[in-house]
């Protein structure tokens, strides 16, 4: 009996070795798609995911000594038509991402149709410094001839020290808009070239793919040999690979809110697989900043410098017989002249609140995050100088009215805090000051009418579109469409207004507005 279970063990470890052996991870692929752009999250969400420094906390916690970095594209700019007034923000932006993809060590790019979004030649001046591999094996000039490379093989070793080769190689969709310098050709006859020539070169073969998730199950099902596919475009948030025969696909939805860790082994099973959020509990230590948290804040230090550079705040001219001043954005600071009590249910809504998240995140210059945290950004009529968000009448209150009072700039940090206050006082009759200047506090209500305009925060004319001369000539509408919300609330922004086909909630909206709704009526004595 005792025999016996000598031999039981013998066979049982005998079994698991062979396991471990044949189980053995030979790498780990961190992968990613659709980042557009985003180098840190902007904080208007409760707990945002994402973000380099974060991703770089996550790579420092994987031990294993063959890391391999994929991204499936989309991943310089936010959108495909960029407006004029985010042009050199992006580019800069861009090249800070970049930045930090190498800092990171990344591997391995295959561009999507955003990453034209200001020109192939920008595109080509982008990456010609980097080290990262950007390819595509269907991805052509005009002419003819290739536009980047088809593949690249990865070379390291696994935790035995044997050589482990790794052939990447990318594709991109033939449907999609591409600039017309460029053209995309058969994703199924160059993949087929692509696992021929590597096959026998390498321990793995990876397609990383732009075309979305439909596309990548076609390429599974009609080119066997390839054993992973990391895909972008659809931005499908796949927590659980699919395998289609003897390929296992994979795509983590979009701005690196989850990055995807594959332990590279065979055979390979999905319950190895790790789909991980990027929240704060990857965040360095306050006190002990890493490179990539010093470079983040370069980064925001250059956009802040460069959009403060920008062409001062565009005073209202005189317009058509639209109105008779001129004016086309008023503001909340003049509505809440005539709609008091408007003004005092708006002021404790989040929208009144909108400032903060930017300032908490040092992102208060950020043109992309600023066009929907204020209003009138980039509106001839509006204002252009993220150094500007607001003006006030220093004299007002004291005898000196607006006629002989010119409009002075208050900083935005004193903005912010001056909102903070707006937003949290009890009562429209409590002294406050509207800057740390001031020596005598005066009726929140009289704070409001020194300022001359304030483009922070999300405000009135959002929903209701601008005043102009309003109300001497004309009105607000005072229904808002819900079209309105989604400008802003889009599904990048805020996910959870969308069901999982992509397609608004309006239950969900309808809830949403029902808490930033003002009421109608007046403010009477009484409620004052």
């Amino acid at each position: 009996m005792t025999q016996l279970k000598r031999w039981s063990g013998a066979f049982c470890a005998l079994i698991l070795f062979v396991f471990l052996i044949n189980s053995a991870q030979a790498a780990t692929i961190i992968h990613s798609n659709d980042v557009m752009g985003d180098i840190e999250p902007c904080g208007c969400r409760n707990n945002p995911q994402g973000g380099m420094a974060r991703k770089q906390n996550l790579i420092n916690r994987t031990k294993d000594p063959f890391i391999v970095q994929v991204d499936a594209g989309d991943l310089l700019f936010p959108s495909q038509r960029l407006p004029q007034l985010l042009i050199e923000q992006s580019k800069v932006q861009a090249g800070y991402l970049l930045k930090a993809m190498e800092l990171a060590h990344h591997d391995v790019v295959v561009p999507g149709e955003k990453d034209f979004a200001l020109g192939v030649d920008t595109f080509e001046k982008l990456i010609k410094k980097s080290k990262i591999h950007f390819i595509a094996a269907n991805l052509v000039r005009k002419n003819g001839k290739p536009f980047l490379k088809s593949h690249v093989i990865l070379t390291g070793k696994d935790e035995d020290g044997k050589e482990v080769r790794i052939a990447v190689f990318g594709l991109v969709g033939e449907a999609l808009d591409w600039p017309k310098s460029l053209k995309a050709t058969s994703m199924l006859a160059a993949a087929k070239k692509e696992v021929e020539a590597l096959k026998k070169k390498a321990d793995f073969l990876v397609a990383v793919t732009h075309q979305g998730l439909d596309g990548d199950k076609k390429l599974a099902k009609k080119v066997p040999g390839i054993d992973f596919i990391f895909g972008g475009h659809s931005q499908s948030f796949l927590q659980t690979p699919i395998q289609v025969g003897s390929t296992t696909i994979f795509q983590s939805s979009f701005k690196n809110q989850y990055v995807g860790v594959v332990p590279l082994a065979r055979p390979f099973k999905n319950e190895q697989y790790s789909l991980v959020g990027l929240d704060p509990g990857y965040e360095s230590p306050a006190d002990a900043p890493s490179p990539m948290d010093l470079l983040v804040k370069e980064f925001k230090k250059a956009i802040a410098d460069m959009n403060s550079r920008q062409e001062s705040a565009v005073e209202s001219e005189i317009e058509t017989e639209e109105s008779q001043n001129g004016k086309k954005f008023q503001t909340f600071s003049q509505c809440a002249g005539c709609h008091l009590k408007q003004f005092d249910f708006w002021r404790k809504t989040a929208h009144a609140n909108a400032l903060q998240p930017l300032l908490q995140k040092q992102q208060s210059k950020n043109l992309e995050c600023l066009s929907c945290h204020t209003v009138g950004l980039g509106d001839p009529k509006g204002f252009r100088n993220a150094k500007t968000l607001a003006t006030y009448f220093q004299n007002q209150g004291t005898g000196t009215g607006h006629d002989e009072d010119k409009a002075i700039e208050l900083p935005t940090e004193d903005l912010g805090s001056f909102l903070k206050v707006v937003h949290e006082t009890q009562s429209l009759k409590e002294p406050v000051k509207l800057t740390p200047k001031e020596t005598v506090a005066r009726p929140m209500q009289d704070a409001i009418h020194a300022l001359d305009h304030s483009w922070a925060p999300v405000q009135c004319e959002n929903c209701h579109l601008p005043g102009r001369n309003h109300p001497f000539s004309g009105q607000y509408s005072k229904k808002v469409e819900k079209n309105v919300c989604l400008t802003c609330h889009t599904s990048e922004r805020a996910p959870s207004w969308y069901t999982s086909d992509g397609k608004p909630d309006l239950k969900l909206i309808d809830a949403k507005r029902s808490l930033i709704t003002c009421p109608a009526g007046d403010l009477s004595e009484s409620e004052e």
